[in-house]
């Protein structure tokens, strides 16, 4: 009964993480205690209770309820012994807080925002946005970021160059499907191409995202890391002393029970952190809250474990796009131009809005934080102009300040180093 299971299943997590983070000999984790016992108890009489299974799943749902909110709980309270830790010992980069920009936004309100409210900008420079057509190259909006940016002095991470994703693979290649040969050889020279152009002007490289999940192009493991070890080893040729990065975009990895020949996002970065690939830290997105695959509601008991996962793996994480809508309803204006809809993908606590939004950012952030390997967080959207979440932006499409936007400077603030 998966009522029964999925029950089951979240009281076992619960008990692995509270011996992965040494909570069981912590004293004040005994208010914990008598909330996990209970959820017991109800898992227990349903289990007793499977010959009246709608009884049954009812019991289950109660304990469900009880220990996701427990395990929320929990992570929480991990996460204020550890950032209390690390603020201790001084723990934190000089950049910590960044925002993903839109480069075909020309407004100088919105430049002037991000450099005087964040440490540094994320800056998409998207195969297709770049190179439209074979023989074409449309770079004068990222041109005149760089150099804003620059003059503003706020460092840039550039990236993903190559995103293998049906909604970032110029529309031209679709006559290479199935010709890695030919893939391989045509990323290598737009890589090429865009570094040498921005070579000046970037401090962080992020190289690759989406190659794992075998979306656009059907290539084999081996080739997966062949062409990682590729574009990265690209890089580190123009620029041998070039920070870089390696994007984990589905981290729950729910299109590996789709697609054939995808590689679990975990594995993928196991290989890739042991390949000998000489790359600095991974990125790792965390978008959710639309009904798109990856990137249903998850509450943050799972963002602390799946940080934990790719901790484990001994390399530095930026978390290079973070976001939940600041909407219940589709927004015309966003990236789908009204196809999702938020209330089809699960909800935190409420119903998406404004004032919710900023508490998940600070949730979320804080638990992030809380992890001495996460190096960097970047929201998603600056500001509602061609999101890609529903009301995803920390400004309107007037670009005012929304709840959001004013928690995050509080916690920039607050942890700017001294």
């Amino acid at each position: 009964m998966l009522n029964v299971e999925l029950a089951r299943f979240r009281l076992m997590k619960i008990m692995q993480k509270q011996e992965d983070w040494n909570l069981f000999d912590f004293g004040k984790s005994d208010k914990f205690s008598q909330r996990f016992g209970e959820a017991q108890a109800l898992l227990s009489d349903a289990l007793g209770r499977l010959d009246e299974p709608a009884e049954a799943a009812a019991l289950a749902d109660r304990s469900m309820e009880m220990s996701v909110d427990l395990s929320e709980q929990l992570a929480n309270f991990h996460a204020e012994l550890l950032i209390n830790r690390r603020r201790a010992a001084n723990g934190f980069v000089k950049h910590i807080f960044g925002c993903r920009v839109d480069s075909t936004v020309q407004n100088e309100k919105y430049r002037d925002t991000l450099a005087a409210s964040f440490d540094y900008a994320i800056l998409p420079m998207g195969w297709k946005q770049l190179h439209p057509q074979e023989q074409q190259f449309n770079t004068d909006p990222v041109d005149d970021w760089i150099e804003s940016l620059n003059k503003k002095r706020l460092p840039a991470i550039a990236g993903p160059l190559i995103r293998l994703g049906p909604d970032h693979v110029p529309d031209w290649m679709v006559i290479w499907e199935h010709d890695f040969d030919m893939l391989r050889e045509l990323a290598y020279e737009y890589v090429q191409k865009i570094v040498t152009r921005y070579r000046r002007g970037v401090a962080v490289w992020n190289v690759a995202s989406g190659i794992a999940t075998n979306a656009a192009f059907t290539i084999s493991f081996e080739q997966v890391i062949e062409l990682t070890r590729l574009l990265v080893s690209q890089v580190k040729s123009i620029l041998p002393n070039a920070r870089t990065l390696v994007t984990i975009n589905e981290p729950y990895g729910e299109y590996h029970a789709r697609g054939r020949g995808a590689v679990h996002p975990l594995l993928y970065a196991e290989m890739v952190a042991q390949a000998g690939i000489n790359f600095d830290a991974f990125g790792v997105e965390i978008e959710m809250g639309v009904p798109r695959p990856g990137m249903f509601v998850r509450d943050l008991f799972q963002v602390s474990n799946m940080l934990d996962r790719y901790g484990a793996l001994g390399r530095p994480i930026f978390l290079t796009a973070v976001g939940v809508p600041g909407r219940w309803l589709p927004d015309p204006s966003d990236e789908s131009e009204g196809r999702l809809n938020p209330s089809e993908a699960g909800q935190w606590r409420r119903p998406w809005d404004p004032e919710l939004q900023a508490e998940w950012m600070e949730a979320v952030y804080h638990v992030a934080l809380s992890k001495p390997f996460v190096e960097s967080i970047a929201w998603g959207n600056l500001a509602d102009l061609h999101q890609t979440l529903p009301g995803g932006g920390l400004l309107d499409d007037m670009l005012r300040p929304k709840p959001a936007f004013q928690r995050l400077q509080q916690m920039r603030e607050k942890f700017k180093r001294k």
